[in-house]
């Protein structure tokens, strides 16, 4: 009889010790998966109608990722890629695009990953269109391009137009529209480098102020426009 109690409570305590591991080990994933999701929504730099920009991490690695097509990895640092497309070493400045069917593992190293959204808004246009010189094109196709946006320092970018884009600055440098601006405030027209800017259409000109060449990617959509 007493062994039989005796197994009866040692039963009872181990259901009990059972229940409260699990209980431990759920709380403890719910925990680990919500560290994950601010993980993730902190790396997010950007995120507008027709791109989400993510900082040192990557959520469109898959093939087919629903409302996403193309996916552009654009290198802060040298970055390793396994992907799809075999490895892929990058150097700062340099990008590599991946198609909506192809996949990538989570890069090594600083980058920013641009997804294109699909059914995005309409494109809107400059006012007219000036081809901009002194770019170096590295990327193309019917969507978008990606240029080098490079300025030596003092130089001027005479006239030129712009559709929408995002601009990813890699050096400090202060520019200025030498149209308008005759004496340029401290401080001010200062790229910030490791960040990006979505900028919308425009006709300007530039001169770098600096004493250190202008260094920015640029992807930019391509919209219908005769040249100029």
């Amino acid at each position: 009889m007493i062994i039989r109690i005796l197994l009866v409570v040692f039963y009872f305590t181990s259901i009990q010790f059972l229940l409260a591991t699990n209980r431990h080990f759920l709380t403890k994933e719910t925990n680990n998966s919500a560290c994950n999701i601010f993980s993730t929504a902190d790396s997010m730099v950007l995120d507008n109608p027709y791109m989400t920009v993510m900082q040192n991490t990557a959520v469109c690695t898959a093939a087919h990722t629903v409302n996403f097509g193309t996916r552009v990895i654009a290198a802060l640092s040298a970055v390793t890629i396994k992907s799809s497309k075999g490895i892929i070493k990058l150097q700062r400045g340099q990008v590599t695009v991946f198609l909506e069917s192809e996949t990538y593992q989570l890069p090594e190293g600083l980058y920013f990953e641009i997804a294109f959204k699909k059914n995005h808004p309409a494109l809107t246009v400059p006012e007219q269109w000036v081809e901009p010189l002194k770019n170096t094109t590295v990327y193309e196709d019917d969507q978008f391009r990606i240029f080098e946006e490079r300025l030596l320092p003092k130089d001027v970018r005479e006239l030129h137009s712009h559709a929408q884009r995002l601009v990813v600055r890699l050096n400090r440098v202060q520019l200025t529209d030498p149209r308008f601006s005759k004496e340029v405030k401290e401080g001010t027209g200062i790229q910030v480098p490791n960040t990006v800017k979505f900028a919308e259409p425009i006709v300007h000109a530039v001169k770098n102020l600096s004493d250190i060449p202008l260094f920015n990617i640029v992807i930019e959509f391509k919209v219908p426009h005769s040249t100029t």
